[in-house]
């Protein structure tokens, strides 16, 4: 009987265009039955899903499709682990790829691997359009390769430079994510976020592998990064750091544990920065979320240089929504490029 070494669950929602790259990429010859590709179909409108089949029969022994009702990034992911036999798990976006000589050499180091985390190396694809006009390769040289190190003796931010720990560098131990029963918040975005910040108090130990695995493709219309996305989507963010804080209450770690978890949370944060600065005001019914998510960054003696804006200082002496949405709307009427 055929063991899994690594799970990989692909969500995936209207990515005709790009899905044969990605799928390619970890479907050629050369990689061996060890690998589990569960491809999530999150009600795709378009041909995603006739795609996802034609790659199921070329490659039965490693392509696994579920097919099921839109319910974002997080419900595929919890789909996915839900049915997970590999030792190891990891998420490929449908709109990136993997090195495919990276993977089959990856494969092979996971045989002997028995660490709760592993890193690896990621290249950024930039594109305008459809065309590629950049990369820009992450090294991670602030840490020995085929090094285990112990995540109690650990702080990751003293190391990171390019965002090194985020999910296209991590891959979990299986079991372990079964063992925390790891979920992920649905119907909304940036759940990738919670994949890097929940498992952290529970990870003993990691390494990292010089292989360039994950290939993260820049510039695509509609991203969840981009700026459209950011300004729409403010009160999905505070969603994410809502589940944040409130773990950071519950469980009350200490040391470096409690750092690491921050860590995660100071990247999260510099998405609500980026999303607010692009607010023209916070709606009355949202405020007191807003507010209490502003609470606990004093409460976690967090510090971020975008309160000393000129369009937040009024605010952060008054507390009052209608100063914040006064000031918000006159930095929208002075930028007009950004909205």
């Amino acid at each position: 009987m055929n063991t899994k070494l690594l799970t990989l669950v692909i969500p995936t929602f209207n990515m005709e265009k790009y899905l044969p790259k990605c799928l390619d990429s970890i479907t050629d010859a050369s990689i061996s039955n060890k690998l589990e590709a569960i491809v999530v179909n999150d009600g795709s409108t378009d041909t995603s899903l006739d795609i996802i089949r034609q790659y199921e029969q070329k490659r039965p022994d490693i392509i696994k499709v579920i097919d099921k009702k839109n319910g974002h990034y997080g419900s595929c992911v919890n789909a996915g682990l839900a049915v997970a036999t590999g030792k190891y798990f990891k998420i490929l976006d449908a709109d990136d790829w993997f090195g495919t000589e990276a993977l089959a050499q990856y494969l092979q180091k996971l045989e002997t691997c028995d660490t709760d985390m592993v890193i690896t190396l990621r290249v950024d694809e930039i594109f305008d359009g459809e065309t590629k006009v950049d990369e820009i390769i992450h090294p991670f040289n602030t840490v020995l390769k085929d090094h285990i190190y112990r995540t109690n003796e650990f702080y990751i931010h003293t190391h990171v430079l390019e965002n090194e720990f985020w999910m296209n560098g991590i891959t979990y131990r299986t079991s372990l994510l079964k063992e925390i029963k790891l979920r992920l918040l649905e119907g909304i975005n940036y759940t990738d976020a919670l994949y890097c910040f929940l498992p952290c108090p529970y990870i003993k130990d990691f390494i990292v592998y010089d292989l360039y695995l994950y290939h993260y493709r820049l510039g695509r219309e509609g991203q969840s990064v981009g700026a459209e996305s950011h300004k729409k989507n403010l009160m999905q963010i505070v969603q994410i750091l809502e589940r944040m804080f409130e773990t950071m209450d519950q469980e009350k770690h200490e040391g470096h544990t409690q750092k690491n978890q921050l860590h995660f949370i100071n990247g999260t944060i510099d998405f609500f920065m980026h999303s607010l600065k692009m607010q023209s005001g916070i709606k009355q019914t949202d405020y007191k979320r807003f507010a209490r998510i502003i609470q606990h960054f004093q409460e976690y003696h967090i510090r971020h240089s975008f309160f000393n804006k000129w369009y937040l200082r009024p605010w952060k002496s008054t507390q009052s929504s209608w100063v914040l949405n006064l000031f918000l709307g006159l930095h929208a009427i002075l930028n007009p490029k950004k909205y």
